[in-house]
Order: C-alpha cells, then structure tokens, then sequence
C-alpha cells in the first residue's frame, strides 16, 4: 500500500549521522512519520544533546541514540550488527565541506573527508550485503550532493567524492537487489547546516550565501529539515532504487 500514512510506523530506522545538519532534519521527519529511530555520531555529546532535541520535538517519538566512528570499519560494523535487524539505514555522515582552490587545498582533510562521507557509505553497505542487518524490503539511502554533477570552479575533489557516491549508489543497488534491499541516494544543493561554522564563514557571508537563495528558481536556500522531504519519500518508495534524487531548489536548471 504505497500511499498507506502509517507506512513508516513502528520501523526500525538508523540515522547515521543523525545528531546534526541534513540528518538530524531527517530524523525528525522519519520520527514524525512514527518511526523507531537511532541515531549513530561520533560524539557522545552531540548524540545525547540531539536525541533530547528530537524528543522535545516529537515527544511521543520513540528515539535513542549510540555513538561509533564509521572510519573505524570494525567498531562502526559491530554498531550496526548490534542494531540489526533494521528496517532501514539512512547515511548522511559528512564532517566538513571540501572546497576551495586545489592548489592550496589541504589534502589530509580531504582524506579525513573521504574517509567518513565516501569509505563510511561503503563501509555501511559491506555490513549490509555481509550481515544482513537490513531486513528484506528495507533500504539503504545514502548522501551525495550536487558539486558530483557540477563540480564548478574549486571543487573538483569535493565534485570526485560526490560523485564517487553517486556511483556507489548504483552499484550497491544492484549487489543488495539479492537481499531484497534498495538502494538510493539523496543529492542536496546549498543548505544552511552547522557545516557553514565548521567552515569558518563569518556571519556576513553566511548572511550573503542565504541571500543566494534568491537567485535559485524556488527563492530560498533550504535547511535540513527541507532535504529530509526526500529521505521520507526514498525511504518510503518500494519501486526505488539506484535512484538519484536531486534536491537543490533549482540550482542544475
């Protein structure tokens, strides 16, 4: 029953990623949806400062969180397999945007990057194919962003991870097609994240880039819980996968 409103309730959803940005939004939304939903972060803080956020939010929302570093492939499989079975699993793990000229990029960021954005989803969907943590049925979403389509000016590596993930996506799609599991992945344009702080922008220039809002065809500049829209929907659509959702407010028009 696809246009069932209670699809999502009572399911099991891990958020990796979930305690901030583009994943916390989508945690909310899955809550909201009345889902069971675990949070995965690094952080101790952040995981118990967040799951308190989504409780106040949602306060019949069943949420809890646990925390494991997906570049540590043994520690973050072993999460997983103590969380299995699950219904669904939601990556959205990104530590820092990786842009600027390459000439003077600082490429061991960039590894550390990779390491968590790129190696993180592959390391989700090894513990997917190896352990059957994702009951049949259930899915497997990752994250890319539009910079894997059009890169522009000083974003060629961040572009290369980017779409290193949309590729992933496609190929993991057909490897857990014998598990009865699919696979898609969510590509954001701009968003208002805690990333922009991480970054360094001053509040000027995160006044200007949410100003820029106006020159996309929908006239805003999205923050996470507006991304979340197309966790929800890849989450929820049985006939998806290695699919590509775009959702950047119009940018690649």
């Amino acid at each position: 029953m696809p246009f069932k409103k209670d699809k999502l309730s009572g399911k099991r959803i891990v958020v990796v990623g979930g305690s901030s940005g583009i994943g916390f939004g989508a945690a909310e939304a899955l809550l909201a949806f009345g889902a069971v939903v675990t949070i995965v972060s690094s952080s101790q803080e952040r995981v118990d400062k967040s799951a308190k956020a989504l409780q106040e939010k949602i306060p019949d929302g069943k949420i809890d969180g646990r925390v494991s570093d997906v570049r540590d492939e043994e520690a973050f499989t072993k999460t997983l397999v103590e969380l299995a079975p699950i219904d669904h699993l939601v990556f959205t793990s990104v530590d820092k945007i990786i842009r600027g000229p390459l000439a003077t990029l600082d490429l061991n960021e960039a590894k550390h990057l990779f390491g968590v954005k790129f190696w993180g989803a592959i390391i989700a969907g090894k513990a997917a194919l190896k352990h059957d943590i994702i009951n049949p049925g259930g899915s497997l979403t990752l994250t890319s962003g539009t910079a894997g389509i059009k890169p522009g000016k000083d974003a060629a590596v961040g572009g290369a991870l980017n779409g290193g993930v949309l590729t992933l996506t496609k190929g993991l799609a057909a490897d857990l097609a014998e598990k009865k599991v699919r696979v898609n992945t969510v590509v954001p344009g701009l968003v208002i994240t805690e990333l922009w702080d991480k970054l360094g922008v001053t509040e000027e220039r995160k006044a200007q880039l949410a100003n820029s809002g106006d020159t996309l065809p929908v006239g805003f500049v999205a923050d996470g819980g507006d991304i979340a829209e197309a966790y929800v929907y890849l989450v929820r659509a049985d006939y998806a996968t290695g699919t590509l959702v775009e959702i950047d407010g119009g940018r690649l028009l």
